[in-house]
């Protein structure tokens, strides 16, 4: 029985079992006596959470990318598609402040863990990123074992006085590692360079800088799930839209089932701030659209759960103009009104969409205008900024391009309405 049963742990309590049942789906249920909930998507109750649930949260921990964990999957002799096996290989460390272990694991609570690592040497961490394709999150290395959602390679790192290091000693990883992608031309600059805007005009971010070992650019991303106080981590819990609403990762976007706008702003109800968390969300999605982020899909956007009664919208990551590369779609993840093509959005459905978000008209123009203003003006600098760092890309001048254009045609398409 115990090697079909997890023991599901936040902050280190025990929080509930997850279990893998004779006809191999998961099922979940809740600890008597506990008083913070996984997920919106699966509140406390004394009923057992089934297969959709559960793989919506549960299975949404794990890597996207189905040769990922194809390799996951044949290094740990599981299968790959068996979300509890690959769960009890590699989720000692997930997004959040979840964790799972062997029911008779020690239950060790613990809100704060020192940070330790061993920083590993340029030429170890060259090799190890080349590597990144065959040996995904780093795993293995001083017996790493954590797992992180998406889709493209990326791996979980401490940053110690400056230096990346694989963590030790249950330590959590603090920053996120993305390399290039060999198939998108300059993603590392394109994704930097669109953060640095977003932070430019006040939006919640990450922050985030560009490193090079030798021929490889990398970003390091703080993790917003963790907090670092007098070198002592804490994990802070989160879930991303996906898991809150109870929707599988392969139904992420909406013309596949998934969540539109209309879900995602009323999932912000059940925050601490709702009015003010809609209004972040309203700037997120007038921002993306305006650079070209046609990827802006419900697990690129989180709720950080800071208590079991203090939940707010997360930081907004993964932002990236989609529109700078040919092969990618110009269909939008979620629809604005009616309308997927992000060319043909056109007044009507700004106000198609308030309506279904219930969210002020007028105030939503007035929003698109002053982030016009305020991206054509950011760019700029930031382009300079790049240039100072000598990062200065190809990729920058096509973003800015098709930011200035998309710019222009929104707004004149409001002026002539």
């Amino acid at each position: 029985m115990k090697n079909s049963q997890l023991s599901v742990r936040l902050y280190g309590d025990a929080i509930g079992v997850l279990e893998q049942a004779p006809h191999g789906k998961m099922v979940f249920s809740y600890n008597d006596s506990v008083s913070q909930s996984l997920s919106l998507g699966m509140p406390l109750s004394q009923q057992v959470y089934h297969t959709v649930e559960c793989e919506a949260f549960f299975g949404g921990l794990l890597p996207e990318n189905e040769e990922v964990k194809k390799l996951i999957g044949k290094r740990y002799g599981v299968s790959y598609n068996n979300s509890f096996a690959l769960l009890k290989a590699i989720g000692h460390d997930c997004a959040g402040a979840i964790s799972f272990h062997e029911m008779d694991e020690p239950i060790l609570p613990q809100r704060l863990f020192p940070l330790t690592g061993e920083v590993i040497s340029e030429k170890d961490l060259y090799t190890h990123i080349r590597a990144l394709p065959r040996h995904p999150l780093f795993l293995g290395l001083n017996d790493l074992r954590l797992s992180l959602a998406g889709v493209y390679d990326k791996a979980a790192v401490c940053l110690i006085n400056g230096e990346i290091a694989i963590p030790t000693a249950g330590c959590p990883t603090t920053h996120i590692l993305k390399p290039e992608i060999s198939t998108l031309e300059n993603i590392v600059e394109n994704e930097y360079f669109c953060l640095k805007i977003a932070a430019h005009m006040g939006l919640n971010v990450p922050t985030v800088e560009i490193r090079h070992i030798k021929d490889i650019s990398f970003l390091l991303i703080e993790r917003y799930d963790r907090q670092i106080h007098d070198q002592q981590i804490e994990r802070i819990h989160q879930e991303d839209f996906c898991q809150a609403l109870g929707i599988v990762s392969s139904r992420k976007y909406q013309n596949e089932g998934g969540p539109g706008f209309k879900a995602c702003f009323e999932l912000l109800e059940n925050t601490l701030r709702p009015a003010i968390d809609r209004n972040k969300l309203a700037s997120a999605l007038v921002f993306n659209f305006l650079i070209g982020n046609m990827d802006a899909h419900a697990k690129n956007f989180s709720l950080l759960h800071q208590s079991a009664s203090v939940v707010q919208i997360a930081p907004f990551y993964d932002i990236v103009c989609t529109r700078a590369y040919p092969e990618f779609t110009n269909k939008m993840a979620m629809r604005i009104g009616s309308q997927y093509e992000e060319n043909k959005v056109l007044p009507r459905h700004w106000e198609q969409l308030c309506k279904d978000i219930q969210y002020s008209y007028p105030a939503l123009k007035q929003l698109i205008r002053k982030q016009a203003d305020l991206i054509l003006a950011a760019v700029e600098i930031e382009k300079n900024q790049l240039a100072q760092i000598q990062h200065k890309k190809p990729i920058i001048d096509k973003i800015i391009l098709g930011i200035e254009k998309r710019i222009t045609k929104t707004i004149k398409r409001f002026e002539s309405s």
